[in-house]
């Protein structure tokens, strides 16, 4: 499974949450997950099984991946919930 955290120019916002999501995938003990990160153009030319984004940028996907789409990149708890959420219908 292939994770990616996007954000408008994959710099800070996308490595926060490239950093969150492993982390919160080692506390679920989750693991032969990839997690990249990248700008919000470049999103077409990565083969994600999921997207993460913060809510003002979630607008900008079509639907054609799952996307978890976050109040705040800071948080980890409701990360951990939409991660758990999603893992649990895989």
């Amino acid at each position: 499974m292939k994770i990616l955290a996007v954000c408008g120019n994959g710099l800070g916002s996308s490595l926060i949450l490239k950093m969150n999501i492993q982390s919160v995938l080692k506390e679920l003990n989750l693991t032969n997950v990839q997690v990249d990160h990248c700008d919000l153009t470049s999103v077409a030319s990565e083969n994600a099984d999921l997207i993460v984004v913060t809510k003002d940028l979630a607008s900008n996907f079509n639907g054609s991946v799952p996307l978890i789409s976050l109040a705040s990149v800071m948080s980890k708890h409701e990360l951990r919930e939409k991660l758990q959420s999603f893992m649990a219908i895989c």
